[in-house]
């Protein structure tokens, strides 16, 4: 079996931490006012003056129960999800959180093509930049990006039991 050299270098196990970390902290600062009614009926407003002033394409429709439903909903899993990552940070957890973005990406744009205000656009490139990043090679990790059984993945390819 003929093996390549990698094009890119890989990053060490404990800069790819950092990175699912600082993924993390970015995911609360930018989503925590998604959790609660009256932070995101304040920053909607505010993504909306933006919008307007930088002449985006797009609308953003004012909000009713059910926007605001869906927006809480997000924000208080992603605060959960982003605590998951700064406390505990793991190739597992960057690798699922790297397939997310792109998902998030993907309907993101999704959405704009079909009339969402262009603001979206500034959170896709930090969705965009973190997926990238957290699926970058890591030294030692091989291609093994989930764990055979209980306990989580690190960077090494060994898995940790749960704690």
């Amino acid at each position: 079996m003929a093996t390549f050299p990698a094009t890119f270098p890989a990053f060490s196990e404990s800069r790819y931490l950092r990175i699912v970390r600082a993924s993390g902290w970015y995911d609360l600062l930018v989503t925590w006012p998604f959790a609660l009614p009256w932070t995101f009926a304040w920053l909607y407003a505010q993504l909306g003056l933006a919008a307007q002033a930088l002449a985006l394409p797009g609308t953003l429709h004012p909000l009713d129960t059910t926007h605001m439903l869906l927006a809480n909903l997000l924000g208080s899993v992603v605060v959960v999800w982003s605590a998951a990552r700064i406390a505990a940070p793991s190739l597992l957890l960057g690798r699922l959180d790297g397939v997310a973005r792109f998902l998030f990406a993907a309907w993101q744009i999704y959405a704009v093509a079909h009339g969402a205000s262009a603001i979206v656009l500034g959170f896709t490139a930090f969705e965009l930049l973190f997926g990238v990043l957290q699926w970058w090679r890591v030294a030692g990790a091989g291609l093994t990006a989930c764990p055979p059984g209980p306990g989580h993945l690190t960077a090494r390819g060994a898995v940790r039991a749960a704690t």
